[in-house]
């Protein structure tokens, strides 16, 4: 199966596209049992917070789309990480017409401003639970149909991790799972055998919503594809806060070690009364890269943009390249998670860019 990450304005805004090993190159995210995942779409205007004199934000570079409606098709999920205007954009999201068929996952305050808009139903903005190790329904579910009636039906989850105690909103993880329907295998031939030869792309096939504990249905032979594991925190987090998650339910799902980090590079901070910590950055990411021994991070939230406003005049910014950081992965230094040497994939993709991810 396959991860394919495209950025898509350099920044924090994301397609996810999840397929099954049987999916086409070609379409991957229109063959059944593929699942589509859209990440703080940000793509016009600019971000403001309260007004342009306290905070006001541009993109530099140019998105690679100028609006939502160019994406081949409405995304499965579109997930609203908080409600700051640079992660929950009202010029952008109102580029998807009132009866869109995506389901929107935000955080509680921004689930709240996007009903505030009134521009989409009630009922498709739903907030997310904070993760609770002892609820399992603190847990988002989809279920992906099964492809065949001897088949095992596939699940995506995602779980929302925010800081303690974080008065700016800024702080959280959101991790997101993906395991694909699953067909009856031949040991013999290594193939789907209750699958046509060459499946034809379809429209996206019907989900089911659930937001309590799944109900996995085995197939004849208990077979079951892997697990595809995302961890997104573009503002960082302590490990502290997504340590249950990982010991509970990425343990569960098999779905380590963590398959992709999406993580700043940049530390970036102000002081303390216009909001402190602002982005943890490369320390914070390597932390967790070490302790799930994540095998990719993407950079996250780390485009140059045009910021004016009195917010943003003492903010101070640590930049860290691409070889510092691999150096930072493999230990010999002070900071925070086990010395040992991983082998992580550390990218940065501009505005356009994809990268790929493949799950053996």
């Amino acid at each position: 199966m396959s991860l394919t990450v495209k950025a898509l304005n350099g920044d924090t805004s994301f397609l996810l596209t999840f397929s099954p090993p049987v999916a086409p190159l070609s379409s991957p995210g229109l063959f059944p049992g593929s699942f589509t995942l859209l990440i703080d779409p940000f793509l016009c205007g600019s971000a403001k917070i309260l007004s342009s004199k306290f905070s006001i934000s541009k993109h530099i570079t140019k998105p690679c789309i100028d609006s939502l409606t160019e994406l081949d098709q409405e995304p499965d999920i579109i997930l609203i990480s908080q409600d700051k205007p640079d992660h929950c954009h009202e010029e952008t999201l109102r580029q998807l017409p009132p009866d869109c068929q995506s389901t929107i996952l935000a955080s509680p305050a921004a689930a709240r401003k996007i009903r505030g808009w009134q521009h989409f139903a009630p009922s498709q903005v739903l907030s997310m639970d904070r993760f609770s190790e002892s609820d399992q329904s603190s847990i988002f579910r989809m279920t992906l149909p099964a492809f065949s009636p001897r088949g095992s039906p596939g699940e995506v989850t995602v779980a929302f991790m925010p800081a303690r105690r974080d008065i700016s909103g800024l702080h959280n993880a959101v991790g997101v799972t993906y395991r694909p329907p699953c067909s009856v295998l031949s040991a013999s031939l290594g193939s789907y055998m209750d699958l046509p030869p060459t499946p034809p792309a379809s429209p996206r096939s019907p989900r089911t919503i659930s937001a309590g504990p799944r109900t996995i249905v085995p197939s004849p032979y208990n077979d079951r594809e892997k697990t595809v594991s995302v961890l997104y925190s573009p503002h960082g987090v302590s490990y502290e806060i997504i340590r249950p998650y990982a010991s509970s339910h990425l343990v569960s799902e098999s779905a380590l070690p963590l398959d992709l980090l999406m993580h700043s590079f940049d530390r970036v901070t102000n002081p303390i009364y216009l909001g402190g910590n602002i982005a943890a950055g490369s320390p914070g990411g390597v932390e967790i890269a070490r302790n799930l021994l994540a095998k990719a991070w993407i950079s996250a939230h780390d485009a140059d943009k045009i910021n004016k406003g009195v917010s943003v005049k003492q903010i101070r910014m640590r930049k860290f390249g691409l070889d510092e950081i691999k150096r930072m992965l493999v230990g010999g230094d002070k900071l925070p998670g086990p010395s040992v040497s991983i082998q992580t994939n550390v990218v940065s993709l501009p505005a356009g860019e994809e990268f790929r991810i493949e799950r053996g």
